[in-house]
């Protein structure tokens, strides 16, 4: 199990599949996390869990990205969106959960989303989730600012969530790009 997670995040961090993967099922592709080198990597992994979590340099948790696989794992999506959106729900003051269609997945069962909390009529947090249910795997991407992050700075990070995709090397019509 942990050598399909090694596979998978090299996949992660080269950016996308190719023709030499020992791996041949599904795999998760993020063609922009090239974006993250210069901040700080926090892992956590076991049998049937990774975590990556990056931290920009200087923001503490402030500003996080994390992506997170559960191996053999089936979620039902929208109930872990209601969990996920009710800290927020229940600590904020106005709290916004807004639907965004993601331009690339196809085939497999997905939330894409955005919340924006507010205390005292200011933003405090928002956040950009992606969730898929592969046929493997559950996949989790989030984007995390404890602050209100400024409208080209959102429009960059879901530009880049918006590139992630899930392919299969493994099926007869599989889905991987190849360079």
């Amino acid at each position: 199990m942990r050598v399909i997670f090694a596979v998978i995040f090299s996949y992660l961090l080269s950016a996308c599949a190719s023709q030499n993967t020992p791996y041949q099922g599904e795999n998760l592709v993020i063609p922009s996390i090239q974006v993250l080198k210069s901040w700080q990597l926090f892992q956590k992994q076991d049998d049937t869990y990774r975590s990556n979590m990056w931290q920009k340099k200087g923001q503490r948790w402030a500003d996080t990205f994390a992506v997170s696989i559960y191996a053999q794992h089936q979620e039902n999506l929208q109930q872990k969106r209601t969990e996920l959106d009710a800290p927020g729900k229940s600590h904020c003051q106005a709290f916004q959960s807004i639907d965004m269609q993601h331009p690339k997945i196809q085939n497999v069962a997905y939330e894409y989303w955005q919340t924006r909390c507010e205390m005292n009529g200011k933003v405090v947090a928002r956040m950009i989730h992606l969730m898929m249910q592969g046929q493997e795997s559950f996949y989790h991407i989030q984007k995390v600012w404890a602050f209100d992050a400024q409208e080209p700075q959102f429009l960059y990070w879901k530009e880049q969530i918006d590139d992630t995709f899930l392919c299969n090397l493994g099926a007869s019509n599989h889905t991987c790009p190849m360079e």
